[in-house]
């Protein structure tokens, strides 16, 4: 029996699922495209699509792209989607590896940037590519991706992420007035070294501040920092991004074990964000393989930009599905979980001199003040994950979505978040001690 299918979390019933795609609002429905391969470990990529009235329940719908074309035979790889004059703009790169002896990093790879439309959001149109390796700028190796598109005082910008011969990351601008042709305005890049390859980046404005966000690969880590073999960082952007704009400071998006390419997107006057609860190349497992699917999205979470940083909390749609379990203020709680329930939201507040947290028999929660560290670890079931470690001057909320086989902690009002994957073998017990306040609620989907 498979326990560790997700209450509230988008996954695939087959296959595989890795990158959120093409995120929007159209024709009276939240649409969610994404990465997909029919086998469970990968393979040639599809865009896999879903649509929603509300953030929760989720309807598939058919297959939107696929590798069928000379100029994305090797897969249909991550893109966006724009609104436009009630149409939907899909933009996406196409993945070709020629024949030959190639290593496909530096040679024998094309990359290209496909436009299609759809007018009813179910099918795709006049797929036709607007740039091929020819027509970005010189330098640069196999590794360029993941168009992202956005409109700002009458002209239209593409982000591209982008790795270069010498193995330095960094995210391409472009700029047009009509969609379909596409001049290069600048590159932002950091003075060193940072990483080989900045995928899946976002050029967005929230309160005033212009944020670029991207994935590099391969920056070398610490016991703080980077401690996953790839990461999610956001940058400030110091000035007009179009022209003398830089990046100034980064920080690091999440902190947990399964957290990646993210994607935002506005509706409604809010700008939210789906991420990948996955890591490429990362050497732990997932157990469902067995059952012939692997990884899950995030939860939507909404942004807000506020002393110097980005904070994110659940979008308040998983409110609705609320149903209060019991609210405690005391030194230690044990609850037994009678009817064996999978998916629950834990808010604590009042923290005294320490706190811990047992979730189910697999994950612990440990803040000691004194040396101002939030460890997140397994207790058994981690399939490879160990430890991961955030570092705070103070511990003043948690919030803790809990699905049955995921964990998203958003620390201090979300301006730190901590992500995982997890695989009970039992859901018996949450254990809470440390002189605390909190709520737990479960989630009634």
């Amino acid at each position: 029996m498979n326990n560790w299918r997700q209450k509230y979390h988008i996954e695939p019933k087959k296959g595989w699922l890795n990158d959120p795609n093409g995120l929007c609002f159209f024709k009276g429905y939240y649409h969610v495209f994404y990465q997909y391969a029919y086998e469970p470990e990968g393979g040639n990529k599809y865009w896999a699509h879903l649509k929603s009235k509300d953030l929760l329940f989720w309807e598939e719908a058919e297959i939107f792209l696929s590798p069928d074309k000379d100029f994305d035979k090797n897969g249909v790889y991550s893109g966006c989607a724009f609104i436009k004059e009630d149409i939907m703009h899909i933009f996406y790169t196409g993945n070709v590896k020629k024949d030959g002896d190639f290593d496909y990093i530096y040679a024998g790879r094309e990359h290209n940037t496909v436009h299609v439309i759809s007018k009813d959001g179910l099918k795709a149109e006049n797929k036709e590519v607007l740039m091929y390796n020819s027509d970005y700028p010189e330098g640069l190796s196999c590794h360029v991706r993941d168009p992202k598109v956005f409109e700002y005082e009458g002209k239209y910008y593409m982000v591209l992420g982008a790795g270069t011969m010498e193995d330095k990351g960094e995210v391409l601008i472009f700029e047009s007035e009509d969609l379909e042709n596409w001049k290069h305005i600048r590159t932002f890049e950091t003075m060193a070294k940072f990483g080989y390859m900045w995928e899946c980046p976002d050029l967005f404005e929230i309160n005033g501040q212009w944020i670029l966000m991207a994935c590099p690969q391969g920056v070398q880590g610490g016991k703080y920092e980077f401690q996953n073999i790839h990461s999610c960082v956001y940058f400030i952007i110091e000035g007009d991004f179009r022209t003398n704009g830089y990046i100034s400071e980064y920080k690091e998006v999440d902190f947990g074990f399964d957290f990646y390419a993210p994607q935002t997107f506005m509706h409604d006057g809010r700008r939210l964000l789906l991420g990948w609860m996955g890591m490429p190349d990362a050497d732990y497992t997932n157990p469902t393989l067995e059952y012939g699917y692997q990884h899950c999205m995030s939860i939507f979470r909404e942004l807000d930009f506020k002393d110097n940083t980005l904070y994110m909390k659940p979008v308040k749609e998983l409110e609705s599905i609320r149903k209060p379990v019991f609210e405690y203020a005391e030194e230690k709680v044990i609850y037994k979980n009678p009817d064996d329930k999978r998916a629950f939201e834990l808010e604590i507040s009042n923290f005294g001199e320490s706190l811990k947290i047992e979730i189910f028999d697999t994950v612990k929660l440990d803040f000691d003040t004194d040396r101002g560290d939030l460890e997140l670890s397994f207790i058994a079931n981690g399939y490879g994950r160990d430890k991961r470690y955030l570092k705070i001057k103070s511990l003043e909320s948690l919030r803790i979505m809990i699905d049955s086989s995921s964990l998203e902690i958003f620390v201090n009002d979300g301006k730190y978040v901590m992500s995982t994957r997890m695989y009970p073998s039992n859901y018996s017990d949450i254990k809470v001690s440390g002189n605390i306040r909190g709520k737990l609620y479960s989630l009634d989907i």
